[in-house]
């Protein structure tokens, strides 16, 4: 089993907020971030599915 991280919840939860378009100043409200740009790229993950559907926009 993968050791897990505290750290690696956070990461979790920002991306699973990103994903269902939760209003960024709220996520970065609840993660403590003092500007958006560290939430949007450094906390967000880009979903499989995700990658899929922008490559099918194509």
């Amino acid at each position: 089993m993968e050791k897990h991280r505290p750290h690696d919840t956070r990461h979790t939860c920002v991306s699973l907020l990103t994903a269902a378009k939760a209003d960024e100043r709220f996520i970065q409200k609840i993660v403590g971030h003092k500007g958006q740009n560290v939430t949007r790229v450094v906390y967000t993950h880009l979903e499989i599915q995700e990658l899929i559907e922008e490559i099918d926009k194509i």
